[in-house]
């Protein structure tokens, strides 16, 4: 008989599930030891210094939960950019924090940012982030993809956009702008002209992207374009939202999103069907008749062209935000309206311009510049790290050693706050001064209205030339008004310009 004092026996089973557990632990904590002591190598070989962060904040928030409700609440309010700006002035270019168990680091620092885009491109990813948005309506367009597959695509994407007088229609433009003109109302009345320019975008853009014109500027509006118009733009303002809120995301109901995507995706595809059966058919009357290879190759470019034109419109709308900005600084400077104005006139006198004149209008240029730098179509952008790497700054008290990221670490970079707390613009960066870019370059590293690097917009010729002329035609229109106080685009105009609404979808 046993004693009541012996310890009791484990079976066989349960002591080989034991050992299994403590050998995983133990296996886990060796890994988790080596990265650590890996990582503090790697620091030291560079001089990494500490991050700033908000501990002094969130001291006890140690999930992250504190600061991402604040974060939401101020998206809610539409007074983040002003909200990061203020961390910035509070912590530095550059910042570390937690949200919800990531590891956030802020940064609006020129190398930083060069570091992230360029140098150390292949450090970071943008799908982890944008495929979780994006999948549903462009599964395998460039926003889902990084490495070999997004290289790919974008080299498609490349070249359907760098032929700029072929996809671009002067007199296809000319005709939207008109359209755009009958929604002014006369005798310098208030009206929205937020709206009406982004109606105008929408309308030139879906005539490069999907060959026809949405024509959201028609009071006629045929319904399945109304519905298509209404489809694309819940699916954006969906999106922008959800790469805000982040992990919250979740919490919210998908249903109309997805019905949205699949609707809107088999509006573009029929589109897409069209056009390629139409250049098949051409092909077939040349003589050329169509193989089973062949066939395969025409449903994967009706895949092909639909996720591509999809990502253009998806794209935050450099087109429509710049001009909205435009009006808004404008109303506030009218030194800056009257200059604009005689340059285009005195240049290029009343006529729509020719491609040769768009070259000449150096002013308008300026304009746009500074435009495209206080009211960016991204505001703010991230990255993830796929492997330790080391940013050039922002680490150590005064934010000038290097720093540390770890894999997994999203990295978020403020095109706004470069452009409004940098030191790359002269003086007074917040003042909207067109003169600045007399003596600046476009290409200049704090400047990404773009992005910078392989991810670089390849649509921001395509956006320049188009801006330049509806800028050019906006103001020869207008320049025969005698009363130049009382144009409604300087004075009176009802609006409301919140750039929030550009986050993550910089078509890169």
């Amino acid at each position: 008989m046993e004693s009541w004092l012996e310890t009791p026996r484990l079976n066989k089973p349960a002591a080989v599930f034991v050992v299994s557990v403590v050998g995983v632990v133990f296996i886990q904590l060796a890994r988790i030891l080596r990265q650590v002591f890996r990582r503090r190598e790697l620091g030291r070989l560079h001089g990494c210094e500490k991050l700033p962060n908000e501990n002094d904040r969130f001291r006890y928030d140690f999930f992250g939960i504190a600061k991402t409700i604040e974060l939401a609440s101020h998206f809610q309010r539409r007074t983040s950019l002003m909200y990061t700006n203020a961390l910035f002035t509070r912590y530095g270019e550059t910042y570390a924090s937690h949200l919800i168990g990531y590891r956030l680091i802020f940064t609006h620092n020129r190398e930083n940012i060069q570091h992230l885009l360029s140098t150390a491109f292949v450090d970071f990813d943008s799908s982890p982030l944008r495929k979780p948005l994006f999948q549903s309506i462009t599964p395998h367009g460039i926003f889902t993809l990084d490495g070999a597959d997004w290289k790919k695509r974008r080299g498609q994407l490349n070249g359907r956009l760098s032929d700029l007088r072929r996809i671009i229609d002067l007199e296809g433009c000319e005709r939207h702008f008109q359209a755009f003109l009958q929604h002014v109302p006369p005798n310098s009345q208030a009206f929205d002209i937020q709206s009406c320019v982004f109606a105008l975008s929408l309308d030139i853009q879906t005539g490069l992207s999907l060959g026809e014109s949405i024509d959201a500027l028609d009071p006629c509006q045929p319904p399945e374009k109304k519905q298509f118009e209404a489809d694309l733009l819940h699916v954006k303002e969906r999106i922008v939202q959800d790469g805000f809120r982040g992990p919250l995301r979740h919490w919210r109901s998908k249903r109309t999103f997805v019905q949205s995507c699949r609707r809107a995706r088999e509006y573009v595809m029929a589109q897409a069907t069209r056009e390629v059966r139409q250049r098949s058919h051409q092909k077939e009357k040349a003589g050329v008749h169509p193989v089973r290879a062949a066939l395969d190759a025409e449903a994967e470019e009706i895949s092909q062209f639909t996720d591509q034109a999809l990502s253009i419109l998806l794209a935050n709308d450099s087109i429509g935000t710049t001009l909205s900005g435009l009006f808004y600084c404008l109303s506030q400077d009218e030194r800056v309206v009257r200059k604009l104005r005689a340059s285009i006139t005195d240049t290029i006198g009343l006529t729509p311009p020719t491609w040769k004149q768009l070259g000449s209008l150096g002013y308008v240029r300026c304009v746009v510049q500074e435009v495209m730098r206080l009211f960016p179509a991204v505001v703010l952008n991230a990255r993830v790290a796929n492997k330790d790497s080391i940013m050039p700054s922002g680490g150590g008290r005064d934010g000038d050693a290097p720093a540390l990221v770890r894999a997994g670490d999203i990295v978020v970079f403020s095109t706004w706050a470069r452009h409004r707390l940098g030191n790359d613009f002269g003086e007074d960066p917040q003042a909207f001064y067109p003169e600045r870019w007399e003596h600046l370059s476009g290409d200049m590293p704090g400047y990404i209205p773009f992005n910078k690097g392989p991810r670089a917009c390849p649509g921001r010729h395509y956006a320049m030339v188009i801006l330049t002329y509806l800028v050019a035609r906006l103001f020869q229109t207008y320049s025969r008004v005698s009363n130049y106080n009382t144009q409604p685009w300087t004075e009176k105009i009802s609006m409301t310009f919140e750039n929030d609404n550009g986050v993550f979808v910089g078509l890169s």
